[in-house]
This record gives C-alpha cells, structure tokens and sequence, in this order.
C-alpha cells in the first residue's frame, strides 16, 4: 500500500463535494465511486463509452489522483481498508478520566437509544435512497466523521455531498433543486442556530440531527431528529459530538448497507 491509497477516497469525495458536474473529472469519479465494488473488472473502454471521455482524459485523472495509469488505481482500491471510526488514545492527564469518559459514553448511547428508535434510522435510510441530490450540513468539528459516513455509503453505491466549508459560495447548494434533500447534522444545535437563515433559504426537503430542543431549529425543518431527551448545548466534553454523531452514523450506514447494499 502506498501513501496515496489513503487519500484516494478522500480525493474523490473531494471532487464530488466541489458539485463541479460539467467537469470530467466528476464524471469519472462519480462512476468509480458508484461502482466501486465492481471496479476490478472495469476497463478502459467501458468508461471511455459510459463517460463519454477518451484514454488521455483518463489517464489525466489518474494522474491528477497520484497514480500512473488506470491500473494502478484499480490495484489501490482493491486495498483499501473498509473505513473505521476506531481512535487510540492514550490519556495521561490523570488517570480517573478514562473512568469518567467511559460512564459518559455509557449513558450518552443509552440515551440516545431512547430517542432514535429503529424507525427514525430506517426513515433516514430511505431518505438518503432517494434518487434525488443528498447532502449533509455540518461543521468542520464533525466532518470527518460524516465524510467517512460518506465513504461507507460508496460501498453501496450510493453517493452524496458533505459540505462544512464555504457554504454560502457552494456549487452543490446553490444548484439544489425543491425535491433534492438536506440534512444538517448539529450535535449541540450551535452550527444549527448560526446556519438557519441560510438554510431556511435553500431549496430542497430539510431535515436536523441535533441534541438542541430550542422551537425556532423545529419550526424552520421538516422533521427533527433528537438525539437527547435533554438539550446538550452546553455538552462541555463534546461527547455527543464527538462519539453520539459516530455512534448514529454507523447505525444508519451499517443499516443501509443490510436494505441497499
């Protein structure tokens, strides 16, 4: 494995998210990434015919991805790692913490367990199936958790936007169409407050994954999906931010993978 086969999902959901669509490159690699699970047995004369491209453009792209030739990047993509919300830490401010964080933890999935029943994680499921645009709202603290929720759902053939930069500049919100959906993922609800003019003003089906109960973020979304039965805005540790956000994603991806994979 080389250092760029850790980065290539990275770079692909990278041009994805740019909503660039006129552009070449987020052809291919919106066909690769729908058919990741098949890319072993892709050819060049497939994508020339099914992106409407040529073999130099082709190579372009691979080039511009860090590997010689389509080969290349067919061999790193059967190497890659599933991708994994695992962490390692190792605390060594004082020793009660791991104690302290574990019982958080603890009682933060309990509670959370309460609030998204098997139904929410089923509807949000179907949701992000729609053939529509699909693109998650968040801020950069929690990016990297959705952008490899993200990636999961490549496995699957699914693909949709992250967006947690720049987002009143942004090529894939301004082209939202009234059917397309948004979904904006605010443990504590702050990204969700400081964000709401804007995205009252977007087009497309809203919908808020927040810990945060005020009346004004339920009034201005379609639905609201609590992931605390008490509001977590002064969540000082950011456990909700931090593990909650990983914890539901990965029930939701794990069950879309089991209906759509």
């Amino acid at each position: 494995m080389k250092m760029n086969d850790l980065g290539l999902l990275n770079s692909l959901s990278s041009i994805i998210n740019s909503g660039k669509s006129a552009n070449i490159e987020y052809v291919l690699a919106e066909y690769i990434l729908k058919n990741l699970y098949r890319i072993s047995s892709m050819s060049i004369s497939e994508i020339t015919d099914e992106c409407f491209t040529s073999r130099s453009a082709i190579r372009r792209f691979c080039e511009q991805l860090g590997y010689s030739n389509f080969s290349e990047l067919k061999k790193s993509v059967n190497k890659l790692v599933f991708p994994s919300n695992l962490r390692f830490r190792d605390i060594k401010e004082y020793s009660s913490y791991q104690h302290h964080i574990k019982n958080l933890i603890d009682d933060m999935i309990l509670d959370i367990d309460k609030q998204l029943n098997f139904e929410d994680i089923n509807y949000l499921c179907q949701l992000i199936h729609k053939d529509v645009k699909v693109v998650l709202l968040c801020a950069n603290n929690t990016s990297g958790t959705i952008i490899k929720f993200q990636q999961e759902l490549m496995f699957a053939s699914k693909v949709i936007h992250v967006i947690s930069t720049s987002f009143t500049t942004n090529k894939v919100l301004k082209d939202l169409n009234d059917e397309d959906i948004i979904i904006t993922v605010s443990a504590s609800g702050k990204f969700a407050e400081l964000s709401l003019d804007f995205v009252k003003s977007l087009k497309g089906h809203k919908f808020l994954i927040t810990g945060n109960q005020e009346q004004n973020l339920k009034n201005a979304y379609e639905s609201v999906f609590y992931i605390s039965k008490n509001s977590i805005s002064n969540d000082y540790l950011s456990i909700y931010g931090k593990y909650g956000i990983t914890y539901i994603l990965d029930l939701i991806s794990m069950q879309y993978l089991f209906l759509y994979a």
